[in-house]
């Protein structure tokens, strides 16, 4: 049974992947697009290296997603979105960011991938039952 993945997962999919690819290429090319002000020096680098091959691999793994339109295959990476934007959405107030971005994090993205996950992976179940 083909499975039609709702409009709005591939839209927030879309828009997860242009900021992951906008990430990528700040990462790789200019790190300051990211981070204002950053010191690039043989420290910064190596950390800098390793956030751009993270985001790199999650932009591969969106576009697959994207591509296959499978519903297990898309619950992985809306699990492996929301378990990084939890992450980065606890971090925010330890940077001393306002606590508004924190917010930002859990409305704009963790609420929707956290339900993303969930019908995409009650979606696939369901197919395994046909």
């Amino acid at each position: 049974m083909k499975t039609k993945i709702p409009i709005w997962v591939n839209i927030l999919q879309i828009v997860i992947l242009a900021i992951l690819a906008f990430q990528t290429y700040a990462c790789y090319f200019n790190p300051s697009l990211l981070y204002p002000g950053v010191i690039v020096d043989s420290v910064t680098t190596k950390m800098i290296y390793v956030l751009a091959g993270r985001n790199a691999v999650m932009m591969v793994i969106s576009i697959i997603a994207l591509v296959r339109q499978d519903p297990r295959f898309y619950s992985f990476a809306f699990l492996m979105h929301s378990l990084r934007e939890l992450q980065d959405m606890f971090i925010v107030p330890m940077t001393g960011e306002p606590l508004a971005i924190f917010f930002v994090f859990l409305i704009v993205f963790v609420i929707p991938e956290i339900t993303a996950y969930f019908k995409l992976n009650k979606m696939a179940n369901e197919s395994n039952k046909v």
